[in-house]
Formats: structure tokens, C-alpha cells, sequence
């Protein structure tokens, strides 16, 4: 299986709209304040000073350390703020069905615990997604290791790499569920089916 091509990015690298740098930037210190606000849950000054300081420490170093590390190589989001508003809608119906989705991967685990044969089948499978975006790719990362019974063991340029506990671990991640929800949430191509391929020596492995 060959690894699928680099995605250019089409478009200023400068950005329009909100993908500008500037509102980026603010939008994710503004997050990560208003995060370390509702964990601390100070509102004494200089706590507020600390708290907005390194906000905006932890973005500036990101930039540094991520620039140039990821142009180029996935699709860029619309910049437009109606698709970035429906985004957020159609994000906040997808936490949902990830919990529904978690809580039952929980119970479907514990029972392949207390089970007294203990029917696992562990695998390593190897599958490319339909999906484009960073964003995109990311979160499919994020949700299948949240699900229990599958682990994203690796993710570069399109190409995913997963352990998945026991036979019907793998067929879920087979049938692409999470992948089409993903797809709705960001609006891109969502796949047909997940052609899936075992690991089976190391070389085998991306790199």
C-alpha cells in the first residue's frame, strides 16, 4: 500500500477571514486562558496575569516549534465564518454520539475482561482515510483511541496505523462510522468502506 500523495494548500499562505494568523492566535490564547480559568478558578489579578501570560507563552511557542512542519501537507479549512459557525454546530452534535460511542466500547471491554476464556484477538491494522484536513485527522486520531478496544498507534500524511483489541474492535473501525461522522462535522469526502490490512512485520509499519 503506497502512501498517498502530500495535499497542497491552495490559497494565501497568509489566510482570510478567520483563518488569519492574528485571529487565529487570539482565538487559541483567549481558548487556553479561558481553560486554565475554569480549572483554577482563581480571579485574583495576579492569577489572571499568570494565566494570560501563559496563554499566550504557550501559543507563541507553538508557533515557533510547529512552523513549517505541516504546510502543504493537508487541505485548508473555508474561511468563511458561516462554515466555520455550522462546523462548531455540527462538532457539538458529534461529542455526543462519541460519549454514546465510548460507553458502550467500555462495556463491551469489561466484558471481554471478566469473560473467563477471555476472547481477545489483537491485531495491528493499517487503513488510509478520506480525510484531508489536519483537523480532520486529528480528531479521527483522538476518537478512535478514546474508544476503547482501539489505539491509534500512528498517523502521518493520510495513513493511520491502529491496534485494535479483539475481532469486533476491528470490524467497527472497518465499518467507518467514526470516519463519516468526522467527514459531516468538517464536510469532506467520506469513505465508502475502510479497507483495512494487517501488520504483520515492522517494515511494514509507515515511516
Amino acid at each position: 500500500m503506497q502512501t498517498p500523495p502530500t495535499r497542497p494548500v491552495s490559497g494565501p499562505m497568509s489566510g482570510s477571514g478567520w483563518r488569519r494568523p492574528i485571529v487565529r492566535r487570539v482565538a487559541q490564547a483567549t481558548a487556553l486562558f479561558g481553560l486554565w480559568l475554569a480549572l483554577s478558578g482563581e480571579l485574583a489579578v495576579e492569577f489572571l496575569a499568570a494565566g494570560a501570560l501563559t496563554a499566550v507563552g504557550g501559543v507563541a511557542v507553538s508557533e515557533l516549534l510547529f512552523r513549517g512542519t505541516h504546510e502543504g501537507r493537508f487541505t485548508p479549512a473555508p474561511s468563511s465564518i458561516a462554515w466555520l459557525l455550522r462546523t462548531i454546530v455540527r462538532f457539538a452534535a458529534y461529542l455526543p454520539w462519541l460519549a454514546y460511542e465510548i460507553v458502550v466500547a467500555n462495556a463491551y471491554v469489561a466484558w471481554l475482561v471478566l469473560h473467563p476464556r477471555l476472547p481477545i484477538d489483537p491485531t495491528l491494522v493499517r487503513f488510509d482515510t478520506t480525510l484531508g484536513s489536519e483537523r480532520g485527522q486529528v480528531l479521527l486520531a483522538q476518537s478512535i483511541t478514546l474508544t476503547p478496544g482501539t489505539v491509534t498507534v500512528d498517523a502521518s500524511n493520510g495513513v493511520f496505523v491502529v491496534h485494535c483489541l479483539s475481532r469486533r474492535s476491528r470490524e467497527g473501525l472497518a465499518e467507518g462510522g467514526i470516519q463519516r461522522k468526522i467527514a459531516a462535522v468538517f464536510e469532506e469526502t467520506a469513505p465508502a468502506a475502510v479497507a483495512l490490512s494487517d501488520i504483520l512485520e515492522p517494515d511494514q509499519v509507515p515511516r
